[in-house]
């Protein structure tokens, strides 16, 4: 079993703090004792010898006055042999009781004696004080000798006990000295063993997580710099261990989602191009069966046909817009959206699966719904996500198999809910299922599908959750705030009024510059806008274009993006330098309106691109909505 890193700096903490415990004691105990012993002995010492030399020093002074007494140099009044018995009754004793016990037998004796010698100097300055008292002289000055005799001895045990107190209090600090030195010697020895120790922990250190560190920093960066492969070695199962296996799981993770948007990119522009080559002739299959629709002479099989023609190429047309939109979301580009139109249109991308899948759709979407301030096709991708996940789950339930999207107000909030009778969340995993890497489809899911739907909804001010659903299945509920307006009400589109100068439904006194690679498009869009009243001219491309110009003012350049020799981008920038009033009067016409940003035309408003297939009622009020601001501004 391997030692957990908590473990690990626990156990080197507790041995680094016995250690320097161990030490802290040993050098107390060895050096404390001997300080300790000088400190106590010291004390003792000084306090009797100052207490002697005191009492000597009293006794001393009473001599010298008995003498001055006996000489008659001094008056032997009342007062100055009170003075004296004064004097001898406090040199006699004692001051403090101190204690013998810290100080060594021999100098214990030698101070006992000094103190025995004092008090029989007492007793003879008191015999002495009496004598002078009753006025014998001659035996006082016998009394005196006696006395200066006892002061010598005094001196010299004094003396004796002052050299036994130096030499122990010399022995002390030797003692004091050498328990220094081992405590130096033992201290530096032992710092020495902690030294041999310390590069051990060092490299245990290092080997447990300065290294793991170093890898999981090394392949951080490699992961910033784009490196996808970049893997950790898991050396141990510590918790430095696990963060190795999850950054490998997170950086493999990563790679299978970079492989797959890097698939999903190219599909992208492989969808570009076909979208291209597809909406062309949708756009040519539209605009005929537009045209025979307008002949007064069709049979009504015939108009029946053509309507079923024009339906289908709509439909069509319209499945590979929102694919468009879905897979080349562009830039955010928050705007009034209403939900409702949202989730139909992501219903149209998926709708395909219903009928493979055997799965109903079902649910009511709110007509009265408030719109919602946000990117329309952020939202798009966040319910087709949901709505994905839920046909992948419904797969693994026998039918009914039952889908339920619906759109609500609830407390000024736009709500919507996606519904599903499939096998629902485990609650262990309904914890974890927005966070990153979370999936339920194994090797088949990236598990940041719902995180990124998450994340994209909270930067339009709402929030994406996973509620309890009644019976079986899973009930996700995506709410927005209502988009606020000046009067509190939803905003209503504006019907533009029709210019005075043209007929309404009719393009008269309009010129038209149409320029298109594609004849089975561009020839029924002139005749349709002839038949409509505008003067066309047509280019097959913008080195034609530019020729027609050269005698020819339009209103209009309605020029298509993809074009041989010169196309939409190229004759724009062309006009920008050259003629640059002209270069406000383009539309373009494209099959993929993402190419704008790639094609240096991301200036451009969107509004000035009609998306191939055009319906012809669309052109042409494209066509004199544009005049008309154009003479407005």
């Amino acid at each position: 079993m391997t030692l957990s890193l908590r473990r690990l700096v626990v156990l080197l903490v507790i041995a680094a703090g016995v250690y320097a415990g161990a030490i802290a004691l040993y050098l107390t105990a060895s050096v404390g004792s001997a300080a300790f012993t000088l400190g106590e002995g010291t004390t003792a010492l000084v306090a009797l010898q100052d207490d002697l030399g005191h009492r000597q020093s009293i006794l001393n002074v009473a001599a010298d006055r008995c003498r001055e007494l006996l000489a008659g140099t001094r008056a032997a009044s009342d007062t100055e042999l009170d003075r004296v018995r004064e004097l001898v009754a406090r040199g006699s004793v004692r001051a403090h009781a101190e204690p013998y016990a810290s100080v060594p037998a021999e100098l214990r004796i030698a101070l006992a004696r000094a103190d025995e010698k004092l008090s029989d100097l007492g007793n003879g300055l008191s015999d002495l004080t009496a004598l002078i008292e009753l006025g014998r002289t001659s035996q006082g000055r016998r009394v005196l000798a006696r006395v200066d005799s006892l002061e010598g001895g005094v001196e010299t045990t004094l003396g004796a006990a002052s050299e036994l107190a130096r030499a122990d209090l010399t022995d002390r600090q030797e003692a004091l000295h050498r328990a220094t030195g081992r405590a130096v010697r033992d201290g530096v020895l032992l710092l020495a063993v902690g030294m041999v120790f310390l590069p051990l922990a060092l490299l245990l250190v290092r080997r447990r997580v300065w290294k793991p560190l170093a890898r999981l920093e090394e392949g951080l960066q490699r992961v910033s710099e784009g490196d996808l492969t970049a893997e950790v070695p898991v050396l141990q199962g510590d918790e430095l261990g696990r963060v190795a296996t999850h950054f490998n799981h997170m950086t493999r993770v990563l790679r299978d989602r970079a492989e797959e948007q890097g698939r999903f990119a190219a599909a992208g522009e492989l969808l570009a191009g076909v979208a291209h080559e597809v909406n062309n002739p949708l756009m040519a299959i539209a605009t005929h069966a537009e045209l025979r629709l307008g002949d007064t002479d069709l049979s009504d099989e015939a108009r029946v046909e053509m309507q079923s023609i024009l339906r289908q190429a709509r439909r069509a047309s319209k499945l590979l817009r929102g694919l468009l939109r879905f897979v080349r979301a562009g830039e955010k580009r928050a705007a009034h959206v209403n939900l409702n139109e949202v989730i139909r249109s992501a219903i149209d991308l998926v709708s395909y699966r219903f009928t493979v899948d055997e799965i109903s759709i079902e649910g009511r979407l709110d007509p009265s719904l408030p719109p919602v301030l946000g990117d329309a096709n952020r939202l798009e991708q966040v319910l087709v996500n949901l709505l994905s996940n839920a046909l992948d789950s419904l797969r693994g339930v026998p039918p009914p198999r039952r889908l339920v999207v619906d759109s609500f107000v609830d407390e000024g909030r736009v709500c919507v809910a996606v519904v599903d009778n499939g096998p629902g969340v485990a609650p262990e995993i309904a914890e974890r299922l927005f966070r990153p890497f979370a999936t339920t489809k194994g090797r088949r899911g990236t598990g940041l599908g719902l995180y990124i739907s998450r994340q994209l909804v909270r930067e339009a001010a709402g929030d994406l959750g996973l509620e309890p659903a009644s019976g079986r299945g899973a009930r996700f509920l995506l709410w927005l705030p209502a988009a606020p307006t000046l009067d509190g009400a939803r905003p209503e589109p504006a019907v533009a009024a029709a210019p005075a100068s043209v007929p309404d439904g009719a393009l008269a006194g309009i010129r038209v510059l149409l320029v298109d690679d594609e004849e089975m498009i561009r020839r029924p869009m002139a005749r349709f806008l002839a038949r409509r009243g505008a003067e066309v001219t047509e280019a097959a491309d913008g080195v034609q274009a530019l020729e027609r110009l050269a005698g020819f003012e339009p209103h209009v350049i309605l020029a298509d993006l993809r074009m041989p020799k010169m196309d939409g981008a190229e004759l724009y920038a062309r006009l920008q330098a050259e003629r640059p009033a002209l270069a406000e009067r383009v539309l373009f016409l494209s099959g993929d309106i993402t190419q704008l940003a790639g094609r240096g035309l991301a200036p451009v408003a969107r509004e000035r691109v009609l998306v191939k297939p055009v319906e012809l009622a669309e052109l042409e009020q494209r066509l004199r909505e544009f005049v008309r601001e154009s003479k407005a501004g």
